[in-house]
């Protein structure tokens, strides 16, 4: 049914693509320091990730509060103008 060169070939082929799989998998997986063995790199790692997402919150939230708080004062100050210019309107002279 099968030579023995045809087994040869199959032989050859299936090792060829043995070794395309595993250069494949060596460079599928990625190189960051998520993945490293040692435990503090991996630690420092998602400490970074966790800093940098707080600082990137942290930055969006003040600058929508400082809006808000600049829309406020605005229109506190300009009823607080108000309030004072009718004092002092009401002040005899």
């Amino acid at each position: 049914m099968y030579t023995d060169q045809d087994i040869a070939n199959l032989v050859a082929r299936v090792q060829q693509l043995e070794m395309q799989a595993a250069t494949r998998q060596a460079s599928g997986t990625p190189n960051i320091k998520m993945l490293s063995p040692n435990f503090l790199t991996r630690a420092f790692a998602v400490w970074g990730h966790n800093f940098v997402a707080s600082l990137l919150i942290g930055i969006a939230l003040s600058c929508v509060m400082s809006i808000i708080g600049l829309i406020l004062g605005a229109a506190v100050g300009a009823t607080a103008l108000d309030w004072m210019n009718q004092l002092i309107g009401s002040m005899p002279r």
